[in-house]
């Protein structure tokens, strides 16, 4: 006669234990993802700022490579351009117009002169498409080497970057 009473009186909660076993999980699964997606966050924040820093640089450089191309003249005879073993000055690329912390800034320093380039020395003839270069006389060319150094930095004053280049400017 007691096979009747299965109501409430003998369920000890068994369920609602369970429930909440899972829900812990699923909060914590949830919390974990959050995690997960704030550190994407900030891991591609940070990217695009230090693309931002790399492309202030490369628009300094190539601003200086310009400017120097285009200025050749006040190259070889300003103190603008000191020559190696000088402090160069710190020019600011001021026409920069991204969206980052300080504009990029740039030095020119002119290396010391290693003499003539003798491209007959330089250029083997068999592999540089024939022998045009051995039949007649030597190519040379004078020219200055610069040493351009540029420094850009993103939307945080904290991502920067420096790029150097070797530049000739003949003469």
């Amino acid at each position: 006669m007691n096979q009747g009473r299965l109501g409430h009186a003998n369920q000890r909660g068994a369920v609602l234990l369970v429930a909440l076993v899972m829900l812990l999980l699923l909060t914590i699964i949830g919390i974990a993802a959050m995690r997960d997606t704030n550190l994407q966050e900030k891991m591609a924040g940070n990217m695009r700022d230090h693309s931002l820093a790399f492309q202030a640089a490369e628009a300094g450089l190539r601003f200086a490579e310009q400017e120097i191309k285009d200025d050749y003249d006040t190259l070889i005879n300003d103190a603008t351009y000191p020559i190696n073993d000088e402090t160069p000055d710190v020019v600011t690329f001021t026409a920069f117009t991204g969206d980052v912390a300080a504009k990029p800034t740039y030095t020119v320093t002119r290396l010391p002169h290693p003499g003539p380039l003798d491209m007959q020395d330089m250029i083997n003839p068999e592999t540089a498409g024939g022998g045009s270069l051995a039949a007649g006389e030597s190519l040379i060319f004078d020219f200055v080497l610069v040493r351009i150094e540029s420094t850009g930095t993103g939307m945080s004053a904290d991502s920067k970057v420096t790029l150097r280049s070797l530049y000739f400017v003949e003469e």
